[in-house]
Formats: C-alpha cells, sequence, structure tokens
C-alpha cells in the first residue's frame, strides 16, 4: 500500500515539473518575442569590461606619493572566465589604510573582479572588489544539504519548490515586466503559480493542500485588496527612492507603473508569510482530525488557537524583518534629526510601513480563512468515511443474511 501511494507521487510530481516547465518555457519565449529597447546607462555599460580572476602573485607594494593613506598595490591574476580565461593580465589596487568603507588589500590566491582601465599599457586592470560569489555557492550548498538530510523527501520538494519559485520570477516574472505586460495581471498569475506549485509538490495531491494553498490564495488577495485600496487613498507615486529615478532612466518616462511595482513588492513580500501560516495551520488541524472525530467547532476552535499563538510570534518577525532591511534608511534619517511625524510622513518609509502593515494583515486574515476551510474539508472527508464504513457495514450484513 506504502509503495502504490509513494508511486502515486512520485507520478504527481513528475507532472507537476513537466507542467511547470511548460509554464516556464511558455512565459520565457513571451517575454523575449516582446522585448523592448531599454536605455542603459553609463554605469551599466561598465560591467561589460569586468572580468573575474584570481590574484597569483603581488608585484608590488608602494605608498602613493600624493596621498600617504594610501597604498599602490600591483599584483598579476589569472583570469577565471570569458573567452580569456587562464591568461594572466597585471593589475592594480587602490588600498586604503584605516578606511573601513573601502576594500582592505589584496592577496594571494584571493579571487577579486577587475574593471578595464584602457587598452595596452602595463596596467590596463584594476581592482573594482572581491569576488564572494563563491562563498555564497558554498553557503548555498549547505543549505541544500540541510534540508536534504532534515527533511528527506520533503526536503526534496522544499528543494524543487524553491527553484520553481526562483524560476518563476527570475526567468518569467520580471522578464515579463520588462517587456510591458500589465503587473498586477502578472502579479497574480506568478503568485498563483507559486501557490499551486509549492503546496502540490510539498503536501502532494490532497485536502491538506488544497485547504492550504485555497486559504494562502485568499490570504494574497486580501494583501492585494487592501494594498492597492492603501495606495489610492494615500495618493502614492511610486517615486520614493533613487531606485525608482533609475527605473524610469532605463524604462522611459511614462513606460513603467511605478505604483504598480510598489503593489508587486508588497505582495510578492506578503506571499510568503501568508504560505507559511496557510500551511501551518492546515497541517495541524489534518493532524488533529487523524487522532480521533472531531466536530467542526473542535476544529474552528483548535485553528483559532493554534492561530494565536503563530500570529504572536510572526507579527514579530515580519516587522523584524522589514525594518532590519531599511535599517540603514532609518538610521541615515535619524542622523539628520528629521522631526517624527515628517519622518513617517515621507514615502520612502510609508512605502516600508505598509509593506509590513500588509503583511502582518494578510497573515492575520489567512489564519480564519485556512481554518474555515480545513473544517469544511476535514468534516467532509470523515462524513464520507462514517457513510463508506455505514455502507460496508450494509453489505457485509446483507452477505451473511444471504448465506
Amino acid at each position: 500500500m506504502k509503495r502504490k501511494k509513494s508511486g502515486g507521487n512520485i507520478k504527481i510530481s513528475v507532472g507537476i515539473l513537466l507542467l511547470s516547465a511548460v509554464f516556464l518555457f511558455a512565459g520565457n519565449r513571451i517575454a523575449s518575442s516582446h522585448q523592448k529597447n531599454l536605455i542603459i546607462s553609463d554605469y551599466e555599460s561598465e560591467l561589460e569590461d569586468q572580468v573575474f580572476a584570481k590574484v597569483v602573485k603581488i608585484d608590488s607594494v608602494a605608498e602613493d606619493p600624493d596621498d600617504g593613506s594610501v597604498r599602490v598595490v600591483t599584483f598579476d591574476a589569472a583570469l577565471t572566465m570569458g573567452e580569456q580565461k587562464g591568461s594572466v593580465v597585471q593589475a592594480v589596487q587602490r588600498a586604503y589604510r584605516d578606511n573601513e568603507t573601502m576594500p582592505p588589500m589584496v592577496r594571494v590566491n584571493d579571487r577579486v573582479v577587475l574593471g578595464k582601465l584602457s587598452e595596452g599599457g602595463s596596467s590596463a586592470w584594476a581592482f573594482e572588489n572581491f569576488d564572494r560569489i563563491g562563498q555564497i555557492a558554498i553557503l548555498v550548498f549547505a543549505f541544500v544539504l540541510l534540508l536534504l538530510l532534515l527533511g528527506g523527501r520533503k526536503g526534496l520538494s522544499t528543494i524543487l519548490s524553491l527553484l520553481l519559485t526562483c524560476l518563476s520570477l527570475f526567468y518569467v516574472y520580471i522578464p515579463l515586466m520588462m517587456a510591458g505586460y500589465p503587473i498586477y495581471f502578472l502579479t497574480a498569475l506568478v503568485s498563483a503559480f507559486i501557490i499551486g506549485v509549492s503546496f502540490s509538490l510539498s503536501g502532494g495531491l490532497n485536502r491538506k493542500s488544497l485547504a492550504a494553498a485555497v486559504g494562502c490564495a485568499g490570504g494574497v488577495v486580501f494583501s492585494g485588496i487592501l494594498c492597492y485600496s492603501m495606495e489610492k487613498i494615500m495618493r502614492l507615486t511610486g517615486y520614493y527612492n533613487d531606485e525608482s529615478s533609475r527605473l524610469i532612466q532605463i524604462f522611459g518616462q511614462g513606460q513603467l507603473d511605478l505604483k504598480a511595482v510598489v503593489f508587486a513588492m508588497v505582495t510578492i513580500g506578503a506571499l510568503g508569510s501568508v504560505m507559511d501560516v496557510a500551511m501551518s495551520i492546515a497541517s495541524s488541524l489534518f493532524e488533529i482530525a487523524g487522532e480521533r472525530v472531531v466536530t467542526r467547532r473542535d476544529l474552528l476552535r483548535s485553528g483559532f488557537t493554534i492561530g494565536r499563538d503563530i500570529m504572536g510570534t510572526m507579527a514579530n518577525t515580519l516587522i523584524l524583518a522589514y525594518i532590519g532591511s531599511s535599517l540603514v534608511m532609518v538610521l541615515i534619517y535619524g542622523a539628520s534629526r528629521y522631526p517624527l511625524f515628517q519622518l513617517l510622513n515621507k514615502e520612502e518609509i510609508i512605502v516600508e510601513l505598509l509593506q509590513s502593515l500588509v503583511g502582518v494583515m494578510g497573515m492575520m486574515f489567512t489564519i480564519p480563512f485556512t481554518t474555515a476551510i480545513s473544517s469544511l474539508l476535514l468534516t467532509e472527508r470523515q462524513e464520507e468515511e462514517a457513510a463508506r464504513l455505514v455502507a460496508h457495514r450494509r453489505r457485509d450484513g446483507t452477505a451473511r443474511r444471504g448465506q
């Protein structure tokens, strides 16, 4: 019986992966066929002249005659990527003493990013920054390994779900946004895809996953409506920081709806917390119902009790996460001694507060909604099982009388 069930789950997972591949391929092809000619600034064009390399030799370290706080380091570096991979180039770094805002002096075996200075010359390349991709790759590997060791098959499903989520965002969602498709529609589409794939892979195609998915969808819809309404009420413009101005420079004036970008940012941010809460509630209630026969009222009471416990910690988690991500901005305004009410009224702060509050309120709405859906599906299942049991007993009684 377990083998049959396991085989069924594998077939379901394969089917979900195939459908996801079709969605990703079709979405990316549509985006590619409608690409726009974006205005690339000088900053972005400089990236074309950057290369990755590994320091193989320090040639010289000399003090800058014009600035005693700077050491001029000349070194040889072997290119690690591109057509000229393996070739050795000479590069120079201006290393600042006692300046924590600047990268330290390079050492042998350091992986670095070099920028091209000019054609020819003994030092045609300059140190730009350290290459930290390798360290991140190690951390990602450790994350995947822990998921597999602690989660087993569930961990593998989590990895696949996470991979499909990232691909849907970076391979379909963002390219379609850049191609000019409506951001509100795209946000709803990718949210539905992420919800469907995540719960199907993690829980399978069953009532528990259905309850969690429906509860999550309700929370996301509530968050989206709340965000859209508050944008209208507060008359947000979307021009709230330097990145917004850069987007306008890249896409062109009037070619990108920045208010829709804010909506997408807030809604996608709320989706993560809502998914967590929906699955926690649904999984807990289905576990309770599996242990004993319970009424719908008992399930509702248990769901709200579990939800209150989740609410207490999750609300703090969301608020602290958003504050932590915007701490630099808050410190900048705090150091400038902005009056409190003027600070809170700045659109940059308003957007951060909106993201925090919408995420928390979406989570709070998800708790009763998922509880109601779960209790409805669970009591229906128990009624169906009770009806099958009665029918089975009647068949057994009829068979005995016939004998």
